[in-house]
């Protein structure tokens, strides 16, 4: 009979991890990510911007 040793991941979780703390960790990482992703807002408003006012130049003079 053969034996074929597998790992098996065992998945620890803090100890000092009451429900209230873990709800404000990830209330913390939520606001944290939506502020990381608000810095990209205005070079993305930016880039819309410039891409507007091309194709409105472009449709001003249409071509023959």
């Amino acid at each position: 009979m053969k034996h074929h040793l597998q790992p098996v991941h065992i998945v620890t979780t803090p100890a000092d991890g009451s429900p209230v703390k873990r709800g404000a960790r990830v209330v913390f990482t939520l606001l944290r990510s939506a502020m990381a992703q608000a810095q990209t807002v205005p070079g993305l408003v930016q880039q819309a911007a410039s891409d507007i006012r091309s194709a409105w130049e472009e449709t001003a003079f249409p071509k023959r």
